[in-house]
C-alpha cells in the first residue's frame, strides 16, 4: 500500500509485517534497503526472511520469540496524515503494530507490542531500520560531561572486532562505515537521543524517545547499529514491559531526513540535542 504523508512517500507491505517497506523524502531516491526474501537468518524450527525495510521485533534476542515469522496479511488503516498496521498473533503469541503519523518535517513512528494471551510476560519493543550500505553509521555518545561517575554505555557484540578499519571513535559519537565484511554491532546508553545514517547528500536520523524508569535489555544499550554484508540497520529498544493484563511495550521514533553536505555535519545533526 503506498501512504503519503507530508514529504515523505510510504510503501506498507499488506501480504506480511508489520513492515514499512518503502520511504523516500521529497521524491527522493530510496531511503531503505532493499532485500529479496532469501536474505534470512535461521533459528531452531524456522526462518525469519529480512525484505529490508522497517521492521517490529521483540527484545531481549531469542529465536523462537524474536524470529517468529512475520509471512501473514496484516490490517492497515488509513486516515488523513496517520496510518497504522497491525499484524495478526504470530507463533510466539505476539501483536505488533506499527502506527505512521506527520508531524511537522518528521514521521512519528509508534511501535506496540502486545501479548494477548499473557504467555509472554516480560518484553521490549525494538524497532530496526535496514539501510542500504554505501553511506556511514553515527552513534551518539553523549552524557553530562561534569559527572564524576561513569554516565555512558558502550556495548560491543561477540562477533564485533573493535580494530575494524570500518569503525572510527570520536570524541562525541562512534562511526561505522557501512561497507561490506564482517559483522559489526555497537550499542550506546542509556539515552543517546538520536542514531543517524548519512549517504548521497541526506542524513536520515531515528531520535528515539528515553525507556524512563525501566530497564532496557543489551545492558542499558537504547541505540544499536549493525553492518552485514546486505545492510546497515539503526535499532532502537524500548524498557521491559510486562505484557501481563493488556500491558503493552511500546516505543517512540522520529524519523527526520535533512539534506547535509558532508559527514561531518551530519554527525553534528545527529548529536546535537
Amino acid at each position: 500500500m503506498d501512504v503519503s504523508l507530508g514529504p515523505y512517500s510510504l510503501e506498507i507491505a499488506t501480504d506480511f509485517g508489520p513492515r514499512i517497506t518503502s520511504l523516500r523524502w521529497e521524491s527522493g531516491s530510496e531511503l531503505l534497503a532493499q532485500l529479496g526474501p532469501e536474505i534470512s537468518i535461521e533459528y531452531d524450527g524456522g526462518s525469519y526472511a529480512f525484505r529490508g525495510g522497517h521492521r517490529l521485533w521483540a527484545s531481549p534476542e531469542i529465536g523462537p520469540i524474536t524470529y517468529a515469522p512475520d509471512d501473514h496479511e496484516c490490517v492497515i488503516s488509513h486516515d488523513g496524515d496517520e496510518v497504522t498496521v497491525t499484524a495478526p498473533v504470530d507463533r510466539a503469541g505476539l501483536v505488533k503494530e506499527i502506527m505512521v503519523s506527520h508531524d511537522g518535517g518528521s514521521l512519528l513512528v509508534d511501535h506496540r507490542v502486545t501479548s494477548p494471551d499473557g504467555a509472554q510476560p516480560s518484553l521490549a519493543a525494538w524497532a530496526l531500520t535496514q539501510l542500504p550500505l554505501g553511506g556511514t553509521a553515527i552513534l551518539p555518545l553523549v552524557g553530562d560531561d561534569t559527572a564524576p561517575s561513569a554516565n555512558r554505555y558502550l556495548v560491543i557484540w561477540p562477533y564485533t572486532s573493535i580494530e575494524d578499519r570500518r569503525v572510527t571513535l570520536r570524541e562525541d559519537a562512534l562511526e561505522l562505515e557501512a561497507s561490506g565484511g564482517p559483522s559489526l554491532k555497537f550499542g550506546v546508553g542509556p539515552t543517546p537521543g538520536r542514531l543517524g545514517y548519512f549517504l548521497d547528500g541526506v542524513v536520515f536520523i531515528k531520535e528515539i524517545e528515553p525507556a524512563t524508569h525501566r530497564v532496557v535489555p543489551d545492558y542499558g544499550a537504547a541505540g544499536q547499529v549493525y553492518v552485514g554484508d546486505h545492510f546497515c540497520e539503526l535499532e532502537s529498544v524500548g524498557g521491559l514491559t510486562d505484557l501481563s493484563e493488556g500491558r503493552a511495550a511500546v516505543l517512540r521514533e522520529r524519523w527526520t531526513v535533512v539534506e547535509c553536505g558532508d559527514l561531518d555535519s551530519a554527525a553534528r545533526l545527529t548529536v546535537e540535542r
